[in-house]
């Protein structure tokens, strides 16, 4: 490893679930993505912290929930939101620290005070060869300072109705999957529209896939990989009714592989021989809960940077003392449990909610359970739903659509023997304890991240005043 420098590459797909043969879905091609698998930690348990694209990328890059930093949905057009002028991110703190930043393809945060890189290039980021030409370029050009550097497919994000898989991009080769083969989820109907759609959603996972593989072989070719933390990740989970934009897993429970330096020479000794398909891969997998406000400070760690504002200035942690610990349990059980908070995805997508996600049980209270829930505009036009509105289609795979548009203002979710979210089991007097300590904890969190949204639980009596 090169001992002057820790640079970190972090890069990030839009609107991916954990759909990958590292995840066990033995129909998706992502060669790239499995073979990074095989050299990094696999998190199990990982989750965005909220499922709308520019509000997951906010809080990525500061560290901060959706209600805390203020970009409380989409940035771009009439949608207008704006990251707080005092916010800190990752850019800004290790620019302020000498690193080289970029942003190649997909940056939707604002504003650029907040988010300062010093190279933006216009590019596709949909080719893989264009997306790794810029990558070699910014590589070559600040070859003398540390790195961060930001990588934003549009993949597997929709275009339009579908997914742009009829557009030719560079690098890019035909293949397609047939509605047989692909896997319907829990939460989606089983009719032939569905897995129409989801056989298109998986030829863009494979196209992801090979932008994944191109920027790698990028960084490798640059001879700066053995200083390098790599993140392959997501902003949020896929782009279908009850996924994206919704406080389900099925929005928020995402695929995240980091690799550090010392697991690439590993993968080449012990790991790499076995008998099974799963050994032979020998990838390492982690059960810890993990959530996107994680990542700030894992980064600013890696680099051996503080945060400005101190160390009780962000609500998540540092993943590198867990890192290759793939115990049930890692960190001694203090991995158990995460918060979620969402406010809204585009201007007229307003459904806030705030989720403690334990080991088992999950907690949810949605602010505006009043309202039916709304759907992002990609979703409502997707030929799945509109199949689910045409014909009437009354059960979305393993939930019932009447409880997924008008949802109940407290929630309990058995994750163990209820998966799919479809038994609210909030008035189960076995569960009051439990129930009881979860609506706790999360109005602790809200007022520990000083949560807007508390004037609102005030009105209704839920909690004291806690704004003057």
């Amino acid at each position: 490893m090169n001992n002057s420098y820790k640079s970190v590459m972090f890069v990030i797909a839009d609107d991916w679930s954990r759909i990958a043969r590292c995840y066990g879905n033995e129909v998706i091609r992502t060669p790239n993505i499995d073979a990074f698998a095989t050299r990094g930690v696999v998190f199990d348990y990982a989750f965005c912290t909220s499922p709308s694209c520019a509000v997951s990328r906010a809080c990525i890059l500061t560290g901060q929930h959706s209600h805390t930093h203020g970009q409380y949905g989409h940035c771009h057009g009439i949608h207008g939101f704006r990251t707080h002028e005092h916010m800190q991110s990752v850019p800004k703190i290790l620019r302020a620290h000498g690193f080289a930043t970029a942003c190649i393809g997909k940056k939707h945060v604002e504003p650029a005070s907040v988010y300062p890189f010093d190279f933006e290039p216009k590019v596709d980021a949909r080719s893989p060869i264009d997306m790794a030409e810029k990558v070699h370029y910014f590589l070559n050009q600040n070859s003398d300072k540390p790195f961060y550097l930001h990588i934003g497919s549009n993949y597997p994000h929709r275009a339009g109705k579908g997914f742009g898989n009829d557009r030719t991009h560079a690098g890019i080769e035909p293949g397609a999957y047939t509605p047989d083969e692909v896997i319907v989820p829990n939460f989606l109907p089983d009719v032939p529209a569905v897995r129409e759609d989801l056989a298109d959603y998986y030829e863009s996972v494979s196209r992801w896939d090979a932008v994944v593989g191109a920027v790698l072989d990028a960084l490798d070719a640059s001879g700066r990989a053995d200083e390098t933390l790599v993140f392959v990740t997501t902003d949020h989970a896929m782009p279908f009714p009850g996924a994206k934009a919704s406080s389900f897993d099925s929005g928020h429970h995402c695929p995240l592989i980091i690799a550090r330096p010392t697991n690439r020479d590993e993968a080449q000794g012990p790991r790499a021989t076995g008998k099974s398909d799963m050994q032979q891969r020998h990838e390492i997998h982690n059960q810890a809960l993990v959530n996107w406000v994680d990542f700030c400070p894992t980064m600013l760690d890696w680099c051996g940077v503080s945060h400005p504002d101190g160390t009780d200035a962000l609500p998540g942690r540092s993943l590198l003392s867990i890192l290759e610990d793939d115990s049930p349990h890692p960190g001694n059980g203090e991995w158990e449990e995460t918060y979620f908070s969402h406010c809204f995805h585009e201007v007229t997508n307003y459904y806030p909610y705030r989720v403690l996600r334990g080991r088992r049980y999950k907690y949810v209270r949605n602010l505006a359970y009043q309202l039916e829930t709304p759907l992002p505009s990609d979703l409502f036009r997707s030929i799945s739903w509109t199949a689910v509105r045409n014909d009437n289609v009354q059960q979305l795979g393993e939930r019932q659509r009447t409880g997924f548009l008008q949802q109940s203002r407290e929630v309990l979710f058995d994750m163990q023997n209820d998966p799919a979210e479809a038994q609210n089991l909030i008035d189960v007097p076995e569960l009051q304890d439990i129930a009881n300590e979860m609506r706790r904890k999360v109005i602790e969190f809200r007022q520990k991240t000083a949560d807007p949204w508390l004037e609102q639980s005030f009105q209704e009596g839920e909690t004291a005043p806690f704004f003057t």
